[in-house]
């Protein structure tokens, strides 16, 4: 921590370790942090999280825990046939946050034939499908992660393939107010909302309490991906998003969905020395503090899109925001 000179960065730093070691208190003595038959919607941030906590030993032990209970030939994570809703909704998101994460900890054997299954939900449009009911589309979580783990494990024309169909989204957008993001397996921008609602089928910048996450997933990977290829076009969909996020309501920068978008500016700041870009990954992070109960995890408000019970303080949500915020106030901390 003494390489870090800005005060909010030490805070930062002292607030994903306050979670991490909330997190590390939780596991088993075996390396787990559930049953063998449960599904690994607790556990899958974790290994990236303790990883970049500086616990990598605890870290390795539940990658032992993965290896013998939670992982099949084919390099699909958990047990066969337990999976949640949200695997449903996304069904790479969950795997690719446990091959960033393994790939940290050089577990070769699980990130790399991790990533391969994750390959096989790409479509040709180069995104990784998402559902809606029986429907395949394309959106920024799924495209966004699975693309990053691609680019994390050296499957590089995958990542670009991923990164044109987000670029194509953001190039697509018909209005300046609003950021559609979801696409039809043909690359077409689909523009009316799903039974769900308009927060799942676009960002408002006039209303606040919007899906943050979204542009914020995608300007993530899309600087990655402009860092290791070079490629304009990335940067560029990068900046428009950042742009977009600015014209956005007062709470942009301070909602539980702009974790991602926090990380997202800090990457852009480290690419272009965008002053404003810098400020926005800083103000996520105060916010991130500012949210932190004392023994280091987060509730989350009973808003939308936080509403169902499933997001009242169970185990694995806790485990799951902890280990999410303290990857991002880490990784922001170390760029701003």
């Amino acid at each position: 921590m003494d390489a870090v000179v800005d005060p909010l960065a030490q805070q930062f730093l002292a607030a994903a370790a306050r979670a991490a070691d909330w997190i590390a208190a939780r596991q088993n003595s075996d390396g787990s942090f559930c049953n063998a038959g449960d599904s690994i919607s607790g556990y899958y941030k974790v290994p990236f999280a303790l990883s970049l906590a500086g616990r990598q030993r605890q870290a390795l032990q539940l990658a032992d825990w993965i290896a013998e209970h939670h992982f099949s030939p084919a390099g699909d994570f958990g047990p066969p046939g337990h999976r949640g809703s949200d695997h449903e909704r996304w069904p790479t998101y969950q795997n690719a946050w446990l091959v960033q994460g393994l790939h940290r900890l050089e577990r070769w054997d699980l990130s790399l034939q991790g990533a391969r299954f994750l390959l096989e939900y790409q479509v040709p449009l180069g995104g990784f499908y998402a559902r809606e009911g029986e429907t395949r589309i394309v959106e920024p979580v799924c495209t966004s992660w699975s693309g990053l783990a691609a680019l994390t494990t050296g499957y590089l024309a995958a990542a670009r393939k991923a990164g044109d169909a987000l670029a194509r989204m953001v190039n697509l957008q018909p209005e300046p107010g609003r950021f559609y993001f979801r696409m039809d397996a043909d690359g077409n921008l689909i523009t009316d909302s799903p039974e769900d609602g308009c927060l799942f089928s676009y960002v408002d910048a006039d209303v606040p309490g919007q899906i943050y996450y979204n542009p914020g997933i995608a300007l993530i990977f899309l600087c990655h991906l402009h860092r290791a290829t070079g490629q304009e076009s990335y940067l560029r969909a990068a900046q428009t998003l950042f742009d977009f996020a600015e014209s956005c309501a007062a709470d942009v920068y301070a909602f539980p969905p702009s974790g991602k978008l926090g990380l997202g500016c800090a990457l852009l700041f480290e690419l272009t020395g965008c002053p404003a870009a810098r400020g926005a990954a800083l103000r996520v992070g105060e916010y991130l503090v500012e949210t932190q109960t004392p023994e280091g995890i987060w509730r989350l408000p009973e808003v939308e899109p936080y509403a169902a019970p499933k997001y009242r303080g169970g185990r694995d949500i806790d485990l799951d925001i902890a280990a999410e915020f303290s990857v991002f106030l880490s990784e922001i901390a170390w760029r701003v």
